[in-house]
């Protein structure tokens, strides 16, 4: 059975919990911490500084992002 696109991407969320032992949010955190606020420098950034592939960061940044942009807050 095929998993839908919600069942994928908590798949990539625990992986990325898993791998780093940094949950979900607090990535989040990281990323609103950062002060980086284009999509491209902050994939990038996760994959430079933290080891990142280009899925796992891609995802969190487009989360940090589409958050940020939801409830207009850029630093918690």
């Amino acid at each position: 059975m095929a998993k839908s696109p919600e069942q994928i991407k908590q798949s990539y969320y625990t992986n990325i919990e898993t791998k780093t032992g940094v949950s979900t949010a607090d990535w989040l955190a990281r990323i609103r911490q950062s002060g980086l606020i284009k999509h491209g420098e902050i994939v990038n950034w996760l994959k430079a500084e933290h080891g990142f592939g280009h899925g796992h960061a891609t995802l969190l940044a487009h989360d940090a992002l589409h958050r940020n942009a939801e409830h207009s807050i850029l630093i918690p």
